[in-house]
């Protein structure tokens, strides 16, 4: 499927000559972003915060949510975050340690290996076999081993019981997030 960028025009007339005068602020293309276990295609966690914000700005627009301090999750390995619709990037030490997809579908993500936000347990383990493991804690999370770190997340519904194969997958997130005991 072919996306093109949506093009932001402005028009304004020329006082005195009367002309109309038409120019065009072309926005990022809705691309689908590929995460893997080291971060996203083409963005690797490590990398300097002024490279990742580039990046990301170039392929999702400006942020929603501008780069900002968390001093709050300094002793859970983050100290600035920037966010997009419904994604965040963690940075500490002025580089990227993770990123954090969903609740939500913008911008438009999935692993290397397929799996979508919204997409099933059950899927996960037909993508991600003897590879993925599940949690009841915080009411359900899923982890998937790759050759080149872990991808995890949180599930819905929400039950503190043994996930069903019918639970969705809310959240995509790669690195570190902040505490534990901080996010849903």
């Amino acid at each position: 499927m072919c996306i093109r960028p949506l093009a932001v025009i402005t028009l304004s007339v020329l006082i005195g000559s009367g002309t109309l005068v038409a120019s065009a602020a072309a926005a990022p293309a809705r691309a689908t972003l590929v995460v893997s276990g080291n971060g996203l295609s083409g963005l690797h966690l490590g990398s300097s915060e002024t490279s990742a914000m580039s990046f990301l700005t170039a392929k999702l627009g400006r942020p929603s949510g501008k780069l900002s301090l968390t001093p709050g999750f300094k002793l859970c390995g983050v100290s600035a975050v920037a966010s997009w619709s419904s994604m965040n990037a963690y940075f500490n030490a002025n580089r990227l340690v993770g990123l954090s997809f969903g609740p939500g579908h913008l911008p438009v993500v999935e692993t290397a290996a397929g799996l979508k936000l919204g997409s099933t347990l059950g899927q996960a383990r037909i993508l991600y076999p003897k590879r993925l493991t599940t949690s009841n804690s915080q009411g359900g999370a899923w982890f998937a081993s790759t050759p080149v770190g872990k991808i995890e997340g949180f599930l819905n519904p929400s039950t503190y019981r043994a996930p069903t194969p019918a639970a969705k997958i809310l959240t995509i997130d790669v690195g570190v997030v902040g505490c534990p005991a901080e996010t849903p």
